[in-house]
């Protein structure tokens, strides 16, 4: 069980995070395995889809519905990864959840892994440790042109195929399960890598110019923690994913593979490692801004601030759950796929 309000939010909630995770606003309490009583009696449950077995045991656990509180779907992958774990039919689910807790820009709370801020007063407004200094420097050492840190080998976006592609053009070296080299542990949402102290990402800025960012799924609104952390390093992040990058990222600080072949891309970043200058400038944005990767902390604290919106308990209901969470990610192939 976990007080919100210690992670600076300006609400207070209390949560737990055991099977169901009963959400409170501030004044209630909570054991920390909920029974049937404590769950019907919390403001907001939210379920993970990842452990949703079928729709009769979510049913069974969750008890006789009260039509005020909100069943929460809650869910940091595509659809395409959410039921590996279960192989759950969605469809299983339909009239179930009436909010969602999810990448998409049309969730209710928005799944986010990071975020951008400018240096200043915007930065002032939030907690310190939600804001970290970037590295600014440019080692003036021999660098090798591209890596990727891969640990997650399901892959839906054609990026394996990419980079193997890539290899054929540019150097690229491939850290994790998914390449041939290895440094510390797998870079993922919940390893809760501290990237701002991180070795093996630390290293990796002083001897490569470029790194892959690319997700294992296209879909609407998708990025992963991989984005953010690399924003803190001097290298040039590549983006491949289903984001609108330009909202979400400051101008000139990435380079967009989406609309390149594998050979194409290896001309553009040949290019900007042999010019000094123009390389340099994708680093500019650093004077104004700055990243955080505090994104679970801050999405937490969103669903805080929601518990006190009384539009959170309107009536809704996702009738069509498929068509909400598979046909609206709106997931494609990688342009250069045939």
């Amino acid at each position: 069980m976990e007080d919100i309000q210690n992670r600076m939010c300006p609400h207070t909630c209390t949560f737990t995070t055991d099977a169901g995770m009963p959400f409170h606003r501030s004044g209630r309490g909570l054991s920390l395995t909920p029974t049937l009583l404590q769950i019907q009696s919390s403001d907001a449950v939210l379920i993970r889809l990842w452990d949703v077995r079928s729709r009769q045991s979510l049913l069974s656990f969750l008890g006789r519905r009260d039509p005020s509180q909100p069943w929460i779907m809650l869910e940091n992958e595509t659809h395409l990864r959410a039921n590996l774990k279960t192989h759950l039919k969605y469809t299983e689910l339909n009239g179930i959840f009436n909010r969602t807790f999810y990448f998409r820009s049309d969730s209710d709370i928005r799944m986010v892994h990071g975020f951008i801020v400018r240096r200043g007063q915007e930065a002032t407004l939030l907690p310190p440790h939600w804001v970290r200094q970037p590295e600014m420097e440019i080692k003036n050492e021999t660098r090798l042109m591209a890596v990727a840190f891969i640990s997650d080998c399901v892959d839906h976006s054609g990026r394996l195929r990419y980079i193997s592609d890539l290899k054929k053009y540019i150097h690229v070296d491939v850290y994790g399960k998914c390449g041939n080299l290895k440094c510390g542990a797998p870079r993922h949402a919940t390893a809760r890598v501290r990237v701002d102290t991180d070795p093996c990402l630390r290293a990796a800025a002083r001897k490569y110019f470029f790194f892959l960012a690319f997700e294992n799924a296209i879909c609407k609104d998708y990025v992963t923690e991989k984005l953010y952390n690399v924003l803190y390093y001097p290298m040039v992040p590549v983006v491949l994913g289903g984001a609108n990058y330009s909202s979400l990222l400051p101008p000139n600080s990435y380079v967009d593979a989406n609309p390149h072949t594998p050979a194409a891309l290896a001309k553009i970043l040949e290019r900007l490692a042999g010019d000094p200058q123009e390389y340099e400038s994708y680093f500019k944005w650093k004077k104004y801004y700055q990243p955080s990767t505090v994104g679970s902390y801050k999405v937490f604290c969103d669903l805080c601030a929601k518990l006190y919106d009384k539009r959170l308990y309107e009536s809704n209901t996702i009738s069509d759950f498929h068509d909400w969470f598979v046909t609206k990610d709106y997931c494609r192939n990688a342009s250069f796929l045939p």
